[in-house]
């Protein structure tokens, strides 16, 4: 299992607005090309958090479905609420945080510090 951070601006307020737009989203067939297995949402201020847990690599996979219809749809009614965090922003890629240190407790799934 992989796990991804996406951080963007949010308009604030608009969080049940985004929630609807993935409630919609989760309810196609999109998770089963993007591999993502579970998906939560936070905003702090004017910070909107994307983390998604996947089956796999999931930069790859989110580039493949950058291209597909739904995925495409999704940025876009997404786009009145959501902006990049960076103005350099290209790609879903250019959004995610780099993961620089992670812990897993006695019993949990193992995994490397970083």
């Amino acid at each position: 299992m992989n796990r991804v951070l996406i951080v963007g601006r949010i308009v604030p307020g608009t969080e049940e607005e985004i929630a609807k737009i993935f409630t919609e989203t989760d309810e196609t067939d999109l998770h089963t090309v993007t591999g993502v297995r579970h998906r939560s949402l936070y905003c702090l201020d004017d910070l909107c958090l994307h983390l998604m847990e996947t089956e796999d690599d999931a930069p790859a996979r989110l580039a493949q479905a950058n291209r597909h219809p739904l995925f495409v749809t999704v940025q876009e009614r997404l786009g009145a609420f959501v902006s990049p965090y960076s103005p350099t922003w290209r790609s879903p890629r250019d959004a995610m945080a780099r993961c620089f240190y992670q812990w897993n407790g006695p019993g949990s799934a193992a995994g490397d510090a970083r």
